[in-house]
């Protein structure tokens, strides 16, 4: 079930790209390309996995534990904390 804290944000930070383990920092409640569009493939909260195409400067509100590093071809990648998630 969705609310309106999936929307909003309260920090973030860098994704640290991973084949192998959820990133350190997440998870995150959305994503965004800051430096280049492209491919990312990710690990959603309930453990599905998705590619997807970031555009630059668009915000993405997926939930994600995990940026994968092989296929993500997507740069500077941000990751966004839901309100009542910041660490």
């Amino acid at each position: 079930m969705s609310d309106i804290r999936s929307i909003s944000y309260a920090g973030g930070s860098p994704v640290t790209q991973s084949d192998t383990a959820a990133d350190p920092a997440g998870p995150f409640a959305s994503l965004v390309a800051t430096t280049a569009a492209g491919v990312a493939k990710v690990t959603c909260i309930d453990g599905s996995v998705l590619t997807i195409y970031l555009l630059q400067g668009s915000i993405y509100p997926l939930e994600v534990t995990r940026v994968w590093a092989s296929v993500t071809t997507a740069t500077g990648i941000l990751g966004h904390y839901a309100v009542g998630n910041v660490l």
